[in-house]
């Protein structure tokens, strides 16, 4: 019960860490996509009005009469007579003033503020009646300003030079309206507005997508993540538990043998020479256990890192394996080598040897007398072929799937003799995989088991 709470626990901080970090880079990047548009919307029509503030500065610097072009009204723009104020001589030379686009609006005000191009603004006239009180005194920024339900830009200008406006009647004559010492430029934002309430709502509508997607991601990434840890704490405490196991075994058989001396101090070392013998195994076993799992410890460390060096692979191998033909020979047994390769080739020659040296005690320790056990190797390309075959009992195909596991065994009579550490292979798979090798395990027919070692990309010469 404490596992399942410990394994819930870390499965939800690991989930909510991964759901906060997706979130926040949603966010961040949700907000700097929407801080950018609204940057760019207001720098566009903050440009129109600087565009037209020139054009309105410019039309000034030329002190005179300047005549407004009312949309929809047609003027005789060449005719002089008609580019002057009325009950005045004709003027040479009258300046024209174009309409503003549509959104875009230039008011001239006279020195009190009152609105002077009322007839070219129309109905917009209402709408601007009260602007310049809002904007009063107010040359330096750019304001945003609500205005009959609508929303503008505006910028105050003081004109450089007071400029007479007119405008042509509908016959054309020429009307004064008056001298604008004062201007102010308006762009009407209100479709920018909905673009951005637009573009607000589908980034957001977008960004809660995202959230849901990134809680739904997060638990898929937490449960591919958290499997391959559960997995390791697994083997971990599997590790731990097995050694203790291993360890008390042979220390309990060591303590007892020994009790059994003292309990018999004057007996001569003769009459009490199986318990000495028994305690020497178990302290060589003990020995050869302790040994393994401080190789398996080093596996993913630096001191795992392999030391390739240049081995004539015919005379090692031949030099790894000479002990195992007398030993074969004791136990009247049968060994059998097979050695096809030449030249020189480059790899870690402890690790090999000690490779060569688990399967083969493996291959003699389940073989029985009269069986046989063969060693292959071979070379093909870059690549150094090993197969360890025996005529033993053979491995389940239960077995075959576990045959790797640390500690496991097939043997489960308890046989001190043949039931080993069950970290031999595991070994042997580590030395493997440093490789970057495949190690597998088959049927001997028509008994017994083969295990074939390809170690790949060895640096080769002939």
């Amino acid at each position: 019960m404490n596992k399942a709470k410990i394994n819930l626990k870390q499965y939800v901080r690991l989930f909510f860490l991964e759901a906060i970090g997706f979130l926040m880079i949603f966010s961040f990047v949700g907000g700097y996509i929407y801080f950018t548009y609204t940057r760019s919307v207001q720098e566009n029509f903050d440009q129109i009005l600087s565009t037209m503030v020139m054009r309105v500065q410019r039309d000034s610097q030329l002190s005179g009469v300047k005549r407004l072009t009312i949309p929809g009204r047609e003027s005789n723009d060449n005719d002089p007579s008609k580019n002057s104020p009325a009950g005045t001589n004709p003027v040479q030379g009258v300046g024209v003033i174009q309409p503003d686009v549509a959104g875009q609006d230039t008011i001239y005000y006279d020195k009190d503020g009152n609105i002077i191009n009322y007839n070219s603004l129309g109905l917009r006239y209402f709408t601007y009646e009260n602007l310049y009180k809002k904007i009063m005194g107010d040359f330096s920024t750019t304001q945003a300003v609500k205005l009959g339900g609508s929303y503008f830009r505006v910028r105050l200008i003081r004109l450089r030079k007071p400029v007479i406006l007119v405008y042509n009647d509908q016959k054309n004559d020429s009307i004064l309206l008056g001298k604008a010492d004062y201007a102010a430029v308006t762009y009407n934002f209100d479709s920018e507005l909905a673009n951005i309430e637009s573009f607000r709502s589908v980034l957001l509508w977008s960004l809660l997508f995202a959230a849901v997607l990134s809680l739904v991601v997060s638990w898929l990434v937490t449960l591919r993540v958290m499997k391959p840890i559960l997995q390791s704490w697994k083997q971990q405490q599997d590790f731990v538990n097995n050694a203790a196991h291993e360890l008390r075994t042979p220390l309990t058989i060591i303590q007892n043998k020994l009790e059994n001396l003292l309990r018999t101090p004057t007996k001569p070392v003769a009459d009490v020479s199986e318990n000495i013998v028994v305690s020497l195994s178990e302290v060589r076993r003990l020995n050869q256990l302790t040994s393994d799992m401080l190789t398996l410890a080093k596996t993913g460390s630096n001191m795992s890192r392999l030391d390739p060096k240049t081995i004539d692979v015919k005379k090692f191998i031949d030099e790894v394996v000479e002990p195992y033909s007398e030993i074969a020979q004791s136990e009247n047994k049968v060994f059998n080598s097979d050695i096809n390769v030449k030249g020189q080739m480059t790899f870690d020659n402890k690790r090999v040897h000690q490779l060569i040296v688990i399967l083969l005690d493996n291959a003699l320790k389940y073989t029985d007398e009269k069986g046989s056990i063969t060693l292959k190797a071979r070379r093909d390309k870059n690549n150094l072929i090993l197969e360890v075959a025996d005529t033993g009992r053979g491995i389940s195909q239960e077995a075959k799937r576990h045959v790797f596991d640390r500690f496991y065994r097939e043997e489960k009579s308890g046989n001190r003799n043949t039931g080993g550490t069950g970290l031999g292979l595991s070994i042997a798979k580590w030395i493997v995989d440093a490789f970057k090798g495949k190690i597998t395990v088959s049927d001997n027919y028509p008994e017994g088991s083969v295990f074939k070692v390809v170690l790949p990309k060895l640096k080769a010469t002939h």
